[in-house]
């Protein structure tokens, strides 16, 4: 009888573990779905192109790579030589039109008055010639004016300030380096706008929507918990059958039926609130908890 009885209770013992198990197993396959998360998390933040109007030799750089900067503080200074001579030259040429312009009025109006006093004096068609020369002088006028204010823009424009608050990153030039216009010349992390990515599977989408508490976890500081909300989940990802290839024919990938992965898609995370001891810094590495919830789960 002995050993009946430890042959229900070795069998007892064994049907309670495999229950709790199946049981546990239950719980995380529903709170997997009913709490979505994900490893796959990026910090991302807004990166401001800094890019010169004008070109020209860097001639001051107060500033090194990592550093941070106010909106507004010098960045770097493009040599203003080249736009100081022609400010120069816009406001002579300014002065010319000007004075062309005060010869033209004055014999228009000596010609209109000659024409009121003896119309057989002067013709018609020499009247109406000076009245057109007279608007084209005072229209050169305007014309130096917009050139003399488009000097002084790009003469202002050979200084590029922090258009924000933020950190320079990735600085690769130098004193003597030649700035062209309409290209980037430095970066700018936005330390304003920092919010988070998560990758999820296509298979837990539907259990997310915008306003859902959220909690993350940076791989650089895992014992400190960001709070955030979801903001938007992305409309799309980019197709990868279907892109031209040889030929122009499609490129279509092969499908296996029995190994087909989710794709993700990007949930994007407005942080709430940081604790004072983590640096964000874009790139780096995050897991997202979907807290539908709301209560204090970790991921």
């Amino acid at each position: 009888m002995s050993s009946n009885f430890k042959k229900f209770a070795g069998f007892a013992i064994t049907f309670v573990a495999v229950i709790t198990a199946l049981l546990s197993i239950l719980f995380m396959y529903e709170n997997y779905f009913a709490n979505p998360w994900t490893r796959d998390g990026q910090v991302r933040a807004q990166i401001i192109q800094v890019t010169p109007r004008v070109s020209g030799p860097v001639v001051e750089l107060p500033i090194v790579d990592n550093q941070f900067v106010r909106q507004g503080e010098l960045l770097l200074r493009i040599d203003p030589r080249t736009y100081k001579a022609k400010v120069m030259e816009a406001q002579a040429s300014l002065s010319q039109s000007k004075a062309a312009a005060d010869e033209s009025y004055a014999e228009n109006e000596r010609i209109q008055g000659i024409y009121k006093r003896d119309k057989a004096a002067v013709s018609k068609r020499k009247v109406t010639a000076t009245e057109n020369a007279m608007r084209a002088a005072f229209a050169a006028v305007e014309a130096a004016e917009a050139d003399l204010v488009s000097a002084k823009l790009d003469l202002q424009f050979t200084e590029l300030r922090a258009p924000l608050d933020g950190y320079i990153t990735n600085l690769n030039i130098q004193i003597g380096s030649q700035a062209i216009a309409d290209h980037p010349t430095l970066a700018l992390v936005d330390i304003s706008n920092f919010w988070i990515n998560g990758f999820f599977k296509e298979t837990q989408i539907r259990f997310i929507r915008p306003g859902d508490s959220a909690v993350i976890r940076l791989m650089s500081h895992p014992d400190s918990p960001i709070e955030g909300i979801v903001d938007s989940l992305g409309w799309g990802i980019a197709q990868q059958d279907g892109s031209t290839g040889v030929d122009l024919l499609p490129a279509i990938n092969p499908s296996f039926d029995w190994i087909r992965l989710a794709q993700r898609v990007p949930v994007r995370i407005q942080l709430t609130h940081v604790p004072d001891d983590i640096k964000l810094r874009v790139g780096t590495t995050a897991s997202v908890f979907i807290n539908k919830s709301r209560e204090p789960l970790r991921p």
